[in-house]
């Protein structure tokens, strides 16, 4: 697990930078190295000023972000890595600063990515993404979930274990169900209460 320092002098950017693509690409830069051992890791409920930090990770396309959550050793990166493979961007590892339904890297982790066996990577990222789809891992969901979005942004919630095998194509499906490739009909993000 990373472990960043003080992260309450983290301020998030107060309005969702984009560009052509609708993503909020921010090259790399050279960031000092966050310090791995010995600081204290930072409660996923602290509230600060006009953000929230989070222990998550959250990779986005097309704008739209996938917010992974759940304990160290739930999959949060491992399948952040998967879905960067798939075709999304980087948003950030560990740990994220949310504004709302925005996402963002705190500065210490922008563009670090560990992958567990193999160390911590550096890639682009990407800030300021719109998450449309919380996924809680480590909890065992529902064949066929009742509907349940987030009261304060509706962000579609949904609950997996994380580690079985095809968790990575549902979470692609919920996430186009969610932009409207595929239309709910029941489950996470429909209206209704199931069949």
């Amino acid at each position: 697990m990373i472990r960043i320092p003080d992260p309450s002098s983290e301020v998030a950017n107060s309005s969702p930078d984009k560009g052509a693509d609708g993503d909020a690409a921010q090259s790399v830069t050279q960031p000092s190295k966050p310090d791995l051992e010995g600081s204290q890791s930072v409660s996923s409920r602290q509230r600060f000023p006009d953000s929230e930090n989070i222990y998550a990770s959250c990779v986005v396309r097309n704008g739209k972000a996938i917010l992974l959550c759940g304990a160290s050793g739930t999959g949060k990166s491992t399948l952040a890595l998967q879905l960067m493979d798939a075709g999304f961007s980087l948003v950030a590892d560990d740990r994220v600063m949310m504004r709302g339904a925005y996402a963002s890297p705190p500065s210490q982790l922008a563009g670090l990515l560990e992958v567990r066996g193999v160390g911590i990577l550096r890639t682009s990222f990407v800030t300021n993404a719109r998450v449309i789809l919380k996924v809680f891992l480590g909890e065992e969901g529902a064949r066929l979930p009742l509907p349940e979005r987030e009261s304060r942004t509706g962000v579609v919630v949904l609950r997996l274990n994380g580690g079985f095998p095809g968790d990575l194509n549902r979470i692609i499906a919920a996430f186009k169900a969610c932009c409207g490739d595929y239309e709910w009909y029941a489950g996470a993000g429909g209206e209704g209460a199931g069949l």
